[in-house]
């Protein structure tokens, strides 16, 4: 297992990709930045006029979660854009997911169709162990790609608002930490996908439409036929991973991270006992 380990992580760190997307990722985060700079002018201009209309629509202690990719800073006009901001808006509206759920199916495909995972399945007594291994590496690339993401985008705060203030470190510390697992999860679900399917074409467009929640129709008519069945206050978007991703709080709760743990446990150890079953009994 160990072994495993091993292969995938060298495997990881010398696939182009990985260095392309954070190559990407980073100008990427430069981009937005810098239009946020845009936005939170417009905004200070437009505050005097739509002050009594803005404290309303940001009055709602629930967003609804929309169809698309919605990157807005939750800073209020007249208060300091802070890295937090910058991490939250990032963070909620997924972008930072969209490129690491493309290197997840690259980093799972890549070795499907191969001469390598023929010979070394063939040789291991269980072969769900691949997939643990897999799981592992790209708990590291998670981890690993969060960090590098809060250092561009402090960079880039700074070099953008040509000031820096990081907000509060103890909700951006907790923040991030929920979100890095539930980012976390939502590669094991590209990667069981990717292995089930073995369609790297298939996972790529499933993943990218995850992350620009286009499963939002799928989850409003579940709730509608629940509806009719007497069963109204359903709401499927707060038991699925992309729905918590989006539904977390900037000041989480303890209910909050509650709610969004129990998601990521128990769609994680799902997705991976299942891929892992599948892949055991499939012929390679």
């Amino acid at each position: 297992m160990f072994n495993c380990i091993k292969m995938d992580l060298y495997r990881m760190f010398r696939m182009k990709s990985f260095y392309v997307i954070g190559i990407i990722l980073a100008a990427a985060t430069f981009f937005t930045t810098s239009m946020s700079v845009l936005d939170y002018n417009m905004m200070k201009e437009e505050a005097g006029q739509n002050s009594q209309v803005y404290e309303q629509e940001t009055s709602s202690d629930e967003e609804p979660v929309n169809l698309g990719m919605d990157v807005t800073i939750p800073t209020r006009p007249g208060e300091m854009v802070t890295v937090y901001d910058q991490v939250y808006a990032n963070l909620h509206g997924k972008f930072i997911a969209l490129f690491m759920v493309i290197f997840a199916v690259l980093f799972s495909a890549s070795d499907l169709s191969s001469g390598y995972i023929k010979n070394i399945g063939g040789q291991m007594k269980n072969r769900g162990n691949l997939i643990l291994s897999k799981a592992v590496a790209l708990f590291i690339y998670t981890v690993l790609t969060m960090l590098f993401y809060l250092c561009i985008q402090t960079v880039a705060q700074a070099v953008c608002f040509h000031e820096l203030q990081l907000g509060s470190l103890r909700d951006l510390a907790v923040y991030s930490a929920i979100q890095i697992l539930l980012h976390y999860v939502l590669l094991l679900i590209c990667m069981a996908i990717t292995i089930i399917t073995r369609s790297k074409v298939f996972s790529m467009a499933f993943a990218v439409l995850f992350c620009m929640n286009v499963m939002v129709i799928l989850y409003s008519t579940v709730d509608k036929i629940l509806a009719r069945f007497g069963i109204e206050d359903f709401n499927m978007l707060q038991y699925t991973v992309t729905g918590r991703m989006a539904l977390l709080e900037m000041a989480p709760s303890a209910g909050g991270c509650v709610k969004a743990l129990t998601v990521a446990v128990v769609f994680g150890l799902a997705v991976l006992a299942l891929s892992s079953q599948i892949f055991r009994k499939r012929d390679i």
